[in-house]
């Protein structure tokens, strides 16, 4: 079966001016060498790789339909794995293949200015000859020469293994695992293994421009089998309707096992969630490798913007440079000649100190907010926790079941972020990454930004990342992407940042360029709340039946004092909740959730380092909730000693049920507590309502 590079070349110079990808009319040479390269292509025929295997109605999925891509289900039937599948499309070694092979010519490798050998910089990601502006009607995995994706989907890189956009959907992993390779996982820290629509965030959201609309899969069932290691989520949709997850062990996820926002009809039977807990590197090497692309554009386009940061002028190619190397060496110390320290793959600190302070993740478990089972309104989920929706503004989940449900092992540490703030909005780069100034070398304590914590004195030193993130935000001032087709929409640094940047007059301290700064907040400048292993917001008629949390653990500490003492108030524009949220545990939370029905639930052993921990919590407008033989056995809040005074986070207490002050119709039926330790003490029940109604005893053997 062959198709015509003609057609797929077309599509591919179309994607030139796709967001992520966009060219501009004064492209440099190697622009042109690209463009040129491509229309070269048309008129000759390459061999696809054969149709999926139909056996009986049934679509067998191997390997090889997923070494160049995303498998889009775009059409009904029953998907059945034949083998294990193992998510590392583009990889630095298949395209060093692809390459000698003449699978992609020599040409066109220059003109999609791959290196030989391919280097991890340059891999991972989409080639521009897999564009295909607006997608295809009729999915068939393709090769590295083959356009298949929208830009508009992809541009922020194969998101998903799978991606479901039919209705009527079966996916039978028939025992066998699907994962994103470690490999992959270091390259695209956003990603789900399967996602259950056409994109990952619905219009007008996230950290891209995903177009007007979103193809959402509605009648989907995902059973029997093993959904693996994810950079961010094992299943993950929005406005999904009529989901059933049947039989499925969730390992490795870093972010979530399940998240669905704005779900309608959703089913979730004899599950297992355990969370990764070898993460290699912090938020801020997703920012690198988000920021380059902006970074390559300016170099294609031969950028004249220059930088000056710490007595030396940095061109584009210089700014290029140094992100190159950076990401390099990460990739060769944890995964082309692994670094093992302690069992785990680690950047190594003698060899790539740079790399080391900006990117090592000493604990080897995600940095930002965790969740084993999110459930929330249509839309993000980054923001505070919710309240009701209305119905109009906001669409609830609807229809939730969860029965035989467990998690085991969910750790995180929640790194808070502190953000300049410049006129009150947050210092931000394209993709809604924070301008990072405060991050701190994990062995050493030294700044890896600025010369000094204090801002009296303190000067921008730089870093890869930050350089070229300020890189960027200049040339945007100069106009450079004026006709580009990539969205800055989300860019915030400005002038008076850039100003101290490059140590102008007046401004070379933080002091003296007057910035303030927001707290509260991730590396994405996403609202951090801390630990949860079942995050039921937003919703309506919610039921779990026989579902347990054990072994949930914070390892995040206070929040800043650099925003002041907020107990009383917020930091973040987006939080909902008074004081600093990201240190707090939680083994279940209804926010902004009706009519939740809870019965057999178990939360056991649950840990935070500087935070409270709450078996339940039951909060903002939620109300007719019942619970029902619901017990917390073992809980520790606070165990990494005081907090400082003026510290924005409440005191380390233990709450076995919290009823929050407007919470409404709350039943609690036969609760049991044991065991609780709180450095500032421990409460088996804590009804701020006043209202709730408490009935029987615990009857649990102890």
């Amino acid at each position: 079966m062959g198709t015509k590079l003609g057609v797929v070349s077309e599509r591919a110079l179309a994607a030139m001016n796709s967001p992520m990808r966009g060219r501009t009319a004064g492209s440099s040479n190697r622009g042109t060498r690209l463009v040129v390269a491509l229309t070269l292509l048309a008129g000759m025929l390459t061999a696809l790789p054969a149709a999926p295997a139909a056996a009986a109605g049934v679509t067998v999925l191997t390997a090889e339909e997923f070494a160049y891509g995303t498998y889009v289900i775009d059409k009904p039937g029953v998907y059945r794995l034949g083998e294990d599948i193992t998510f590392n499309p583009n990889s630095p070694a298949r395209l060093t293949a692809d390459v000698a092979d003449g699978t992609i010519p020599s040409w066109l490798a220059s003109a999609l200015e791959l290196p030989t050998p391919v280097d991890a910089y340059h891999a991972g990601f989409p080639l521009f000859t897999q564009f295909a502006p607006g997608g295809v009607d009729d999915f068939e995995p393709g090769g590295p020469l083959d356009a298949r994706y929208d830009p508009a989907a992809y541009g922020v890189g194969f998101f998903a293994a799978i991606s479901v956009t039919a209705d009527d959907v079966t996916i039978d992993l028939g025992g066998h695992t699907i994962a994103q390779s470690p490999e992959h996982a270091l390259l695209q820290r956003f990603f789900s293994v399967i996602e259950l629509a056409d994109q990952p965030f619905i219009p007008a959201q996230g950290p891209f421009d995903f177009g007007e609309g979103i193809d959402s899969a509605k009648r989907v069932t995902i059973k029997n089998g093993t959904i693996g290691l994810s950079s961010h989520h094992g299943i993950h949709g929005n406005g999904n309707e009529d989901i059933r997850i049947q039989n499925v062990d969730f390992v490795g996820y870093e972010v979530g096992a399940v998240a669905l926002n704005g779900v309608k009809g959703l089913d979730v039977i004899d599950v297992t969630a355990t969370n990764r807990k070898d993460v290699p590197v912090l938020g801020t090497f997703s920012s690198a490798q988000f920021i380059k692309h902006f970074v390559d554009e300016l170099a294609r386009n031969g950028s004249p913007t220059t930088l000056e940061v710490d007595g030396r002028t940095l061109d584009v190619y210089d700014v290029q440079a140094e992100l190159q190397t950076a990401i390099n060496n990460t990739h060769a110390d944890v995964i082309a000649s692994p670094n093992v320290v302690r069992g785990r793959a680690q950047i190594d600190q003698v060899a790539n100190p740079v790399e080391y302070g900006l990117f090592h993740n000493r604990h080897g478990v995600v940095d930002g907010n965790s969740y084993s089972f999110l459930i929330n309104s249509f839309g993000v989920a980054v923001n505070g926790f919710p309240s009701a929706p209305d119905g109009v503004t906001a669409l609830p989940a609807e229809d939730i079941s969860f029965r035989n449900v467990h998690v085991h092992g969910q750790r995180a540490f929640i790194n808070e972020v502190p953000a300049i703030s410049v006129d009150g909005v947050a210092a931000i780069d394209p993709i809604g990454a924070v301008f990072q100034i405060r991050n701190l070398d994990p062995a050493t304590g030294e700044p890896v930004t600025i010369s000094d914590m204090d801002d009296a004195v303190a000067r921008y030193t730089g870093n890869p990342v930050a350089n070229a993130q300020a890189f960027v935000a200049k040339a945007n001032l100069n106009g450079e992407f004026g006709s580009s087709q990539l969205d800055l929409s989300r860019l915030n640094i400005p002038t008076s940042v850039l100003d101290w940047v490059e140590g102008e007059p007046g401004a070379e301290t933080l002091a003296e360029a007057g910035v303030t700064y927001v707290c509260n907040g991730d590396s994405m400048f996403h609202v951090n709340k801390g630990v949860i292993a079942f995050k039921m917001d937003a919703a309506r008629d919610v039921r779990l039946v026989n579902t347990s949390v054990t072994g949930l653990d914070n390892l995040g500490e206070a929040g800043s004092t650099l925003c002041g003492d907020y107990l009383e108030g917020t930091s973040h524009p987006s939080a909902t909740l008074p004081g600093y949220g990201g240190a707090v545990v939680r083994g279940y939370t209804f926010a902004g959730t009706q009519d939740a029905f809870v019965a057999k639930a178990t939360v056991r052993d649950i840990t935070a380092y500087a935070g409270s921990a709450f078996g339940f919590d039951i909060f903002t407008d939620s109300g007719n909730v019942r619970l029902v033989d619901v017990a917390l056995d073992g809980a520790d809040a606070g165990w990494g000693g005081p907090i400082a005074v003026g510290s924005p986070t409440k005191e380390a207490k233990v709450y076995g049920i919290y009823v929050g002050a407007d919470a409404t119709a709350v039943k609690i039926i036969r609760p049991c507590t044991a065991n609780l330790n709180g450095l500032y003490g421990a409460v088996a029940i804590d009804d701020a309502s006043g209202t709730a109604q408490i009935v029987g005893t615990c009857r649990r053997a102890r």
